[in-house]
Order: C-alpha cells, then structure tokens, then sequence
C-alpha cells in the first residue's frame, strides 16, 4: 500500500511537533527531578529534625523520671480507683514493699485499719478534683 502525499505531510508534520515538544519535555524532566531532589533534602532535614526533638525529650524524660525517682519524699500517681500507676523508690521505702511490687496495687491496703476512714476522706477530696494536697 502506497502513502498517499497527504499522509506524508501528515506524519512529517507529528515528526516536527515532535521534535519541537522534546526539548520542552526535557525541561519539564530536569524540572520534575530538581523538585525531586529538593524534596528529598527537605525530608532529610526533617528527619534529622526528629531525631535531634527524639533525643532531646528521651534525655527530658530520664531527667524527669531521675527527679521524681530519687525525690526524698514518696510520690504516688493513682488512677480513679486510687491504683497505683506509679511510685518512686521514697514511696516504695515508705510503705516498705520493693519498688517493682507497687504497680497495680491499691494505695489503701498500705494504710492501717484505723486510719482507713481518714485516709478514704483525704482520697475523695483528692480525687474529687479539690486541689493537689501533701500527705501529713
């Protein structure tokens, strides 16, 4: 089958929008790529970002957990239900029980019988949300 001249001109005409649209298309790559690349230091940069923000809250929390760890006085943090969650090492020498044995464990089993009514009134008002108050 013979191309007829119209076909010639035609497919010599797509060769030159082809030829004319490459260079564009190059430009367009080099374009997409240097974006690219941009990116791809941006999130290089962020990542070294969280790592240091990482590093630097872990070493908050150790100093935080040193400080409420080796407090000379017995912390407690209770849930609701007056659970203990969390106890420094004082909290663990005052009620004479090792410190890993704590979690768990409800604070009122520590307190004496008598003293129980006492105690329960204390841990209502505390947990009643009437303010922060230190053992006497």
């Amino acid at each position: 089958m013979k191309k007829s001249s119209k076909s010639t001109e035609a497919e010599e005409k797509l060769s030159k929008q082809e030829q004319a649209a490459q260079p564009a298309k190059e430009m367009d790559t080099q374009r997409l790529i240097h974006d690219l690349e941009v990116h791809e230091i941006e999130l290089e940069a962020q990542g070294e970002e969280l790592v240091q923000a990482r590093a630097e809250l872990e070493a908050a929390l150790r100093q935080y957990t040193d400080l409420y760890d080796f407090a000379p006085v017995g912390y407690f943090t209770l849930t609701h239900d007056s659970t203990i969650r969390q106890a420094n090492l004082a909290g663990a020498n005052l009620l004479g029980v090792k410190h890993n044995e704590l979690s768990q464990r409800r604070l009122g089993v520590f307190v004496a019988s008598e003293s129980r009514p006492a105690f329960n009134v204390f841990l209502g008002e505390l947990l009643s949300g009437e303010g922060k108050k230190a053992a006497s």
